[in-house]
């Protein structure tokens, strides 16, 4: 197995954690009414993001195919998810207390991860 095979697995690896630290929390908060906790669904959708585009480039070294559409899809679903975190983020620091704000950008974030992994598996 060559290195950058390797280094794609640990990637691929990296990306599901990502994955999981973004919808684990959204389920477990999915019905909450007090203050719901981003920051782990922030730092999950980042590395959904980054560890995403680094698995798109070790295909392309390894000369695999890429769907284009596909990732340019899941990438945009991602950003928005990512937006909507650092939105809810940032209303909360401004009003100092979750809103209806607050907990709709966290549905939406929640929502578009489960939504990228429905095209992850679907598309084909």
């Amino acid at each position: 197995m060559s290195l950058l095979e390797i280094t794609r697995l640990a990637l691929l690896v990296a990306h599901f954690l990502g994955l999981a630290a973004l919808i684990g929390p959204f389920l477990l908060q999915l019905r909450s009414r007090e203050a719901f906790r981003l920051r782990l669904m922030l730092t999950g959708a980042i590395v959904q993001v980054v560890t995403g585009n680094a698995l798109i480039a070790a295909r392309r070294l390894q000369g695999l195919d890429v769907d284009e559409v596909k990732v340019i899809v899941k990438l945009g679903i991602a950003l928005v998810a990512l937006g909507a975190l650092v939105a809810a983020l940032i209303a909360r620091r401004r009003r100092g207390a979750d809103t209806a704000s607050v907990r709709q950008l966290f549905h939406a974030a929640g929502g578009l991860g489960v939504t990228d992994v429905i095209v992850a598996v679907v598309w084909t």
